[in-house]
C-alpha cells in the first residue's frame, strides 16, 4: 500500500550499460527493488536501462530536463560502464540544480572517491530500498522533513568542501518487504532463448525462455576477492521460499521455461534452496560451492537433478593448494575434483571457473593449476572450464589490500575504475607477464569457439592456441595482436557483423 503522506514527486532511476553492439541485458536488479519501494512510499519512478551511447544519454537528458525529478539515482558499477554514467551525470548538472545521486558497488565502495566528483551530489552506499525513500522523502519536504540529510544513514554528500559519510544503514532482514518494480521495465528484453555465463565460449543454458531472479543477498564465505566481504560482511539473507515461488510463478505466466539464480550463494541454507527447486516444476542453473557438492554427497546431486537442474556455476578458483589458501576459499583440490565427478556422474553440465594473477602466487602454482584443469576437462565430459581470469583487485576487498602491498596502484579516479581490464589492462607488478594471454588462448583452443568468419586464419589461430597451450608458452602473443589489429580495422569500417566479442 502506498503511503500517501508524500507527494506524488516523480523520480528517475537510471543504469547505463557499456556500447556493445553484442551487449545483452541482465536485469538491472539494484534499482528495480529501489524503485518497487520508492513507488510504495508514494513517489513516481520511471526507470531506463540503456546502452549508454550518445544519442541514448541525449534523450535521456531530453527527458530530465522536461519532467525536472525530485533526483536521478544511477546505479554505478566497476567498469566501463561508469564513463557513459559519467557522461549523463554531467549533462544533468549543466542543467540546474537537479540532484544527481550515485547508488550500487563502485559508490559503495570507493564513497569518498565517487564524491570527490563534481557532477555526484549524494552517494546512496549498500542497500537502496529504505535509504532511498528517506533520501526522497528529505528533498521532498524542501526542509520540512523531520529526518535531515546529516540524519538518514547509508548516505554520503558534500557540504561546501566537505565530504561527509553518514553510519551505515543496517542490512535488511526480511527481503520479502520488498519487490522489484518490474511493471517499470519491458521484460522480453530480459527473457533469453540461451544466456551463456562469463563467457561465449563456456557455458550455454538453452531453452525456450530463459530469465533470471535473484532470491538472496550476501554471502556467509570469506572469500578475499569478493566485493562481499567489503559490502555485506558475510552477512546472508533471503526471501522465503513462498515470496520466491511466486515471484517464479509469474515468470512461468509469460512462458519461461527456464531460470537462472544470479543469487551470489543460491545453497547458502541448503534447506531453503531444496524447498525452492522441489516445488519450481521448472530446468534451472544456478552457482554452487564446490565443498557444498563434496559435502553434501552424491544423493544431494541426484535430487538436483531430478528437480531441473541443467547446469552449476562452480567458482574453483585455481587447482594449488598455496593458492586457495592465499584466497581463502576455504575449500581443497579434493573437493572440486569430486564435485566435478559427482556432477559429471548426474550428467550436469558444470562450468568450473579459475583465476590467476594472484597477489603471492608463483608460475609453479599457475603451472599446477593449468595441469588441473586439462585433467578435469579430460575426464569429465559434463564440465566446461572456464578461460583462467587474472585477477582483478576490486575496491574495498581483503585480497585488494595484499595486492597494494605487492606494489598494485589502484586508480585514483573514476575514469581509472573504468578502464578495460582484460588483455588491455596494464598488469600489477606482481603478475608474470606471461599470464596476461593465458585466458585468450585458453578460449582458442576449444572446439566451438566463436570464430572470426576468416576461415583458415581462424584454424590456424586455434593450431597454434592449442600448441601453446600444451607446452605452457605464453610469451610473444603476436598472433593475439595481428587478429586484434584486423578487427579493429573492421570495426572501424562499420563491419561490426564480422568481429564477434572474442578479442574484448
Amino acid at each position: 500500500m502506498k503511503d500517501s503522506s508524500m507527494p506524488d514527486q516523480e523520480i528517475f532511476l537510471v543504469k547505463l550499460e557499456p556500447d556493445y553492439a553484442h551487449h545483452r541485458f541482465a536485469p538491472p536488479f539494484g534499482i528495480l527493488f529501489v524503485a518497487g519501494a520508492l513507488e510504495r512510499a508514494g513517489f513516481h519512478v520511471r526507470m531506463y536501462h540503456e546502452p549508454g551511447t550518445k544519442s541514448r544519454i541525449n534523450a535521456l537528458i531530453e527527458d530530465i530536463v522536461e519532467n525536472r525529478p525530485l533526483f536521478v539515482g544511477f546505479s554505478s558499477f566497476t567498469s566501463n560502464c561508469l564513463l557513459p554514467t559519467k557522461e549523463a551525470s554531467q549533462e544533468i548538472k549543466k542543467h540546474g540544480d537537479i540532484p544527481v545521486v550515485w547508488g550500487g558497488l563502485h559508490a559503495t565502495m570507493l564513497p569518498e572517491q565517487t564524491l570527490q566528483n563534481s557532477f555526484v551530489d549524494i552517494i546512496v552506499m549498500g542497500e537502496g530500498e529504505q535509504t532511498a525513500v528517506e533520501l526522497a522523502r528529505c528533498l521532498a519536504a524542501d526542509g520540512k522533513y523531520s529526518n535531515p540529510m546529516k540524519d538518514i544513514p547509508g548516505i554520503g554528500y558534500r557540504s561546501g568542501e566537505r565530504i561527509l559519510l553518514n553510519e551505515s544503514r543496517p542490512y535488511i532482514q526480511n527481503l520479502d518487504d520488498y519487490s522489484p518494480g518490474w511493471h517499470l521495465l519491458d521484460r522480453k528484453r530480459y527473457i533469453y532463448t540461451d544466456k551463456t555465463f562469463y563467457s561465449e565460449i563456456g557455458s550455454k543454458l538453452r531453452g525456450k525462455k530463459v530469465s533470471a531472479v535473484i532470491t538472496s543477498r550476501g554471502c556467509p564465505h570469506r572469500c578475499g576477492y569478493c566485493y562481499n566481504q567489503a559490502v555485506n560482511k558475510r552477512k546472508f539473507r533471503a526471501q522465503s521460499p513462498e515470496s520466491v515461488l511466486k515471484d517464479i510463478q509469474q515468470l512461468k505466466d509469460v512462458g519461461v521455461s527456464t531460470l537462472i539464480f544470479e543469487d551470489d550463494n543460491f545453497f547458502a541454507n541448503k534447506n531453503r534452496a531444496l524447498e525452492i527447486i522441489r516445488n519450481m516444476d521448472m530446468k534451472w542453473s544456478s552457482t554452487i560451492r564446490a565443498d557444498y557438492i563434496a559435502e553434501w554427497g552424491e544423493d544431494f546431486v541426484a535430487e538436483l537433478k531430478k528437480h531441473g537442474c541443467l547446469e552449476l556455476r562452480i567458482g574453483a578458483e585455481s587447482g594449488c593448494v598455496t593458492t586457495l589458501d592465499l584466497i581463502q576459499k576455504d575449500l581443497t583440490v579434493k573437493h572440486i575434483r569430486k564435485a566435478a565427478a559427482l556432477c559429471n556422474r548426474q550428467k550436469i553440465n558444470t562450468l568450473l571457473n579459475f583465476m590467476i594473477g594472484i597477489p603471492g602466487e608463483t608460475w609453479a602454482d599457475v603451472r599446477e593449476s593449468l595441469d588441473f584443469m586439462d585433467e578435469l576437462e579430460n575426464q569429465y565430459p559434463y564440465v566446461t572450464v572456464g578461460s583462467p581470469a587474472i585477477y582483478i583487485p576490486w575496491p574495498g576487498t581483503q585480497l585488494s589490500q595484499k595486492a597494494a602491498s605487492m606494489g598494485f596502484k589502484p586508480p585514483d579516479t573514476l575514469e581509472g575504475w573504468a578502464s578495460s581490464w582484460a588483455q588491455k589492462a596494464k598488469l600489477p607488478p606482481y603478475v608474470d607477464k606471461k599470464m596476461k594471454f593465458i585466458g585468450f588462448y585458453k578460449s582458442m583452443t576449444r572446439k566451438n569457439v566463436q570464430d572470426l568468419t576468416f576461415g583458415s586464419l581462424t584454424k590456424g589461430l586455434r593450431k597454434l592456441a592449442r600448441i601453446r597451450w600444451k607446452k605452457r608458452f605464453f610469451r610473444f602473443p603476436i598472433d593475439y595482436y595481428f587478429p586484434a589489429l584486423v578487427l579493429r580495422g573492421i570495426r572501424k569500417l562499420g563491419l561490426s557483423s564480422l568481429s564477434r566479442k572474442l578479442y574484448e
